[in-house]
């Protein structure tokens, strides 16, 4: 893994490339001498499509964590009219890509697993970001919550182990 970072000013997009075979991987978003009570929106465009990933404010949230992985070009972009948008996080090795020696399979697998079992499980995002009811006890999302579904590897038996 290595740092990688970025300033992205006002009015100038940033276009980020990723050497070949790796990713970046953005990690944070800070706010920079945004004029006061400002809002800022933060945005990706890949391939030709834009996103908003994210939302400061000078006073209130200065800074945000990110979890987003790119493996091509992308651009950053922010709303503020004055100031700049620090984004940081690192690169790393694109464990996804065709290798004869290994493969990401075998480095993210269990070698003593014998079988393993998919398990889908739902989790409800409310819009503050907090933790909703448990999906089991829930019919359907509350009305402007998020549905976020997760695949987890379980291991039937692990008792057979102790």
């Amino acid at each position: 893994m290595e740092f990688w970072g970025a300033k992205v000013e006002a009015g100038k997009p940033l276009k980020v490339k990723p050497d070949e075979d790796y990713l970046i991987h953005l990690s944070r978003a800070c706010i920079f001498n945004g004029k006061e009570g400002e809002t800022a929106l933060l945005d990706v465009t890949v391939d030709g499509k834009k996103f908003v990933i994210g939302y400061l404010s000078q006073e209130k949230i200065p800074q945000i964590n990110l979890d987003l992985f790119f493996e091509k070009e992308f651009e950053l972009s922010h709303s503020l009219e004055r100031g700049s948008v620090d984004f940081t996080g690192y690169k790393t090795p694109d464990l996804d890509e065709d290798d004869d020696s290994s493969s990401s399979e075998d480095y993210y697998t269990s070698s003593d697993s014998e079988e393993e079992e998919e398990v889908m499980v739902h989790s409800i995002i409310t819009a503050n970001g907090s933790a909703g009811a448990a999906a089991s006890s829930v019919a359907k999302p509350a009305e402007g919550a998020s549905v976020c579904t997760l695949w987890m590897d379980v291991d039937e038996d692990d008792s057979a182990d102790e």
